[in-house]
């Protein structure tokens, strides 16, 4: 029975080394700086929770976002409300391996607000967080 518990563990141990590759991770400098940093972090939670390293080196993932709507409120406190959807995906060789794209929506007391917001809506344990997640293991 020991031996058995010793066997699993240490396949356990193999299969998540096997796995464990560092992946870099890439926002344009068109992203606010605020939003950059809120997309790195909340992605780096996915990676890490998938058994992801997130560091210099390997794959990189891109993360893009594009303002697909933009909207301001009309008075003396206007508010911009932006529609963005933000991309992520994985290239090799010129081929796109992975791709998933959130539409989410901020609203800001300007530009750089209303990216924040939006950039705040990606949440690493959603269901589309784990789908890409588990698509992007079996890609890596």
């Amino acid at each position: 029975m020991m031996k058995k518990m010793i066997l699993l563990a240490a396949a356990a141990l193999l299969s998540t080394a096997a796995f464990a590759q560092t992946l870099s991770l890439k926002v344009p400098e068109n992203v606010p700086e605020a939003a950059r940093e809120v997309l790195v972090q909340r992605f780096t939670q996915m990676l890490q929770g998938a058994g992801v390293t997130v560091g210099e080196g390997g794959e990189t993932l891109f993360i893009e976002g594009k303002v697909t709507d933009r909207m301001e409120t009309p008075g003396s406190a206007s508010q911009t409300a932006l529609n963005i959807d933000i991309r992520a995906y994985m290239v090799r060789g010129g081929e796109v391996l992975v791709e998933n794209t959130w539409p989410v929506k901020g609203v800001g007391s300007d530009e750089a607000d209303a990216w924040l917001r939006a950039a705040k809506q990606i949440l690493p344990r959603s269901k589309a967080a784990e789908s890409f997640m588990q698509q992007l293991k079996s890609k890596f």
